[in-house]
């Protein structure tokens, strides 16, 4: 027999809302019903889709339901945003060793179908869990990288949601595999965060058709080789390095480049004479631009690994 899920989330959350719509104290009341609720999730071993799928149901009845009845629409999206928060963390809690289980490739039964892996990277990187907790589930495994219970496409939607609501620095690079073949994401998402850092590219939401061409390029040894012999002579120079990031970060824009490294146009002519000088490559085109790039990103990876 399946566990109703939704039916016990409408018992224990109705109350929360009706207090809420009524502007009556319901944060304890929610932060209760919402343990309550995700201890016995838990115990009864529901899948974790199945728990976000009737979360969001659940909310959207409750919500329409006191909303119908003239009730303050801010209380109840506050109420509705918490008891979701609570209960997902209380229903994750011992769930590191089943994170930590999916990304070594020994999924349980109880895992989803497949993940997307997401690796964090920033200043923000504390305050990114409990964001995505507030939108469903998420796993939190003992290496820092999150596992999320949703296709690739979903994944990133949240993801940039994310960044979105917390600004600044933050990196998030997402890969998604099925659940038995999950260490093949981890993988394929720190190779992204590798290449996104190395080529300075600002903060934001990656999958590897972002990097495509410096992943495939990194790929062959043959070719490594070949690109730390021709960015050598730039490396020893960070000045023309950091233009060519510039050039990179503006796509090629030589007068936004400027205005980003607060240089006069002759100036970034000048310099990226000598880019081709030294190197051979001529970054005012497209393709020789994105294998200086590519040469940056690699010699860093190799200097940093």
């Amino acid at each position: 027999m399946l566990f109703d899920v939704e039916r016990l989330l409408h018992e224990e959350f109705l109350a929360v809302y009706r207090a809420a719509a009524a502007a009556a104290d319901w944060e304890d009341v929610a932060v209760t019903a919402a343990h309550r609720a995700g201890a016995r999730l838990r115990s009864a071993k529901v899948p974790v889709p199945q728990v976000v799928s009737a979360l969001r149901a659940t909310g959207g009845v409750l919500t329409e339901a006191m909303l119908a009845g003239g009730g303050d629409p801010r209380a109840v999206a506050a109420a509705g945003t918490a008891v979701s928060a609570e209960l997902m963390a209380a229903f994750c809690v011992g769930d590191d060793g089943l994170a930590d289980a999916v990304l070594a490739g020994d999924a349980p039964d109880s895992a989803a179908a497949s993940y997307t892996v997401v690796s964090v990277r920033g200043a923000l990187a504390d305050q990114v869990v409990n964001a995505f907790r507030q939108r469903g589930a998420v796993l939190l495994t003992s290496s820092g990288h999150l596992l999320l219970p949703l296709a690739e496409q979903a994944a990133l939607a949240a993801c940039q949601d994310v960044c979105q609501e917390l600004g600044g620095e933050v990196w998030l690079c997402v890969a998604e595999r099925p659940a038995a073949l999950v260490p093949l994401a981890r993988r394929e998402a720190d190779e992204i965060d590798a290449l996104v850092a190395s080529l300075g590219r600002p903060p934001g939401v990656y999958r590897i058709d972002d990097v495509l061409f410096e992943s495939a390029l990194t790929d062959t040894p043959e070719v490594r080789d070949e690109l730390d012999r021709v960015v050598a002579p730039l490396l020893a120079n960070p000045v023309l390095v950091d233009t060519v990031l510039a050039l990179l970060e503006a796509e090629g824009n030589r007068a936004v480049a400027v205005k980003k490294l607060f240089i006069h146009r002759s100036t970034i002519d000048y310099r990226l004479w000598q880019v081709e000088r030294l190197t051979g490559l001529n970054p005012v085109n497209p393709r020789d631009l994105a294998v200086l790039g590519t040469a940056i990103s690699t010699s860093r990876a190799n200097a940093w690994g």
